[in-house]
């Protein structure tokens, strides 16, 4: 999970979830399951930037991740934390921006 992050600016938190994607994938061993989450919650203090740390964001930054690391294993995905809180946005931007990578 990437969030609380504190991060001001959709551009600053995408590319911070970028750099946690690559991490993450270059960490996890072969068979293992890896996802990403995207915060689908709405909060505004001094860790949590809701302008700034959307689903559309965290998206676009796994997705940027991705492009420096090897991501055949068929064990990655995206999951929304919390999915109870999704808007039908936040539902909209991941169907639109991760679901349709697999197509």
């Amino acid at each position: 999970m990437s969030y609380d992050t504190a991060m001001p600016t959709r551009a600053l938190y995408s590319g911070y979830v970028a750099q946690q994607t690559e991490l993450a994938a270059e960490a996890t061993p072969d068979g293992v399951d890896l996802l990403m989450g995207a915060p689908a919650y709405w909060a505004d203090d001094r860790g949590h930037r809701g302008a700034a740390e959307t689903v559309a964001a965290a998206v676009r930054g796994i997705r940027l991740g991705l492009t420096d690391v090897d991501v055949g294993r068929s064990s990655f995905g995206v999951a929304m934390y919390v999915d109870f809180a999704a808007t039908p946005q936040d539902w909209a931007d991941y169907r639109r921006d991760w679901c349709r990578m697999a197509e």
